[in-house]
């Protein structure tokens, strides 16, 4: 059940011009992706549906709002990959997921105080196993994965060389396919 405050945001979420994330009851516009940040989402979404095509699983974009249950978090990842069948908020609008197996987040530059905050409450979400981070103008990931004892293992990758992998899901995602086409500064 959503609180009156939730329900308020996302009645005004539905009709703003403009995208904004909701935590806590605060309300957080998000910045204007750069040329980059699109890019960067788009190579990503595309590199995860040609590995995932034929299981059944689904890559959505950053139109997908998603809602952390519990958490008061309503978000809009640059990417989602959804293991299974989607699930949606069911309060007659259906637009707003609610079981991503994968986020994935371009970090804009400079990066909003609140997100912090909003990563931490992607890993209140049961379903997500796995966060990928992509730094905006240099070629660096972060994944933090969904331990088996409970805890949260990080890895970083830098370099157009390295090669970012999620081994229980099987995939691959090269950083020199990730930032294809893609201005890097450093």
């Amino acid at each position: 059940m959503l609180s009156s405050s939730e329900q308020a945001y996302l009645a005004a979420e539905r009709l703003a011009p403009g995208r904004s994330e909701y935590l806590h009851g605060a309300t957080f516009a998000l910045p204007t992706p750069t040329p980059a940040h699109t890019q960067l989402a788009e190579n990503t979404a595309t590199l995860l549906a040609g590995q995932v095509q034929g299981r059944g699983w689904t890559v959505l974009g950053d139109a997908t709002r998603l809602h952390a249950l519990g958490s008061g978090l309503f978000t809009y990842p640059d990417v989602l990959l959804v293991c299974g069948k989607v699930l949606l908020l069911a309060d007659g609008h259906r637009d707003t997921l609610l079981n991503p197996t994968v986020l994935v987040k371009v970090l804009p530059h400079p990066m909003p105080a609140h997100f912090q905050d909003v990563f931490e409450a992607y890993y209140d979400i049961p379903t997500v196993q796995h966060v990928v981070l992509l730094t905006e103008y240099a070629a660096r990931v972060s994944l933090g994965s969904r331990a088996a004892e409970g805890g949260l293992a990080v890895q970083g990758f830098t370099g157009l060389d390295a090669v970012l992998t999620i081994a229980d899901l099987d995939l691959v995602l090269p950083l020199a396919d990730l930032y294809q086409h893609v201005a890097l500064r450093a």
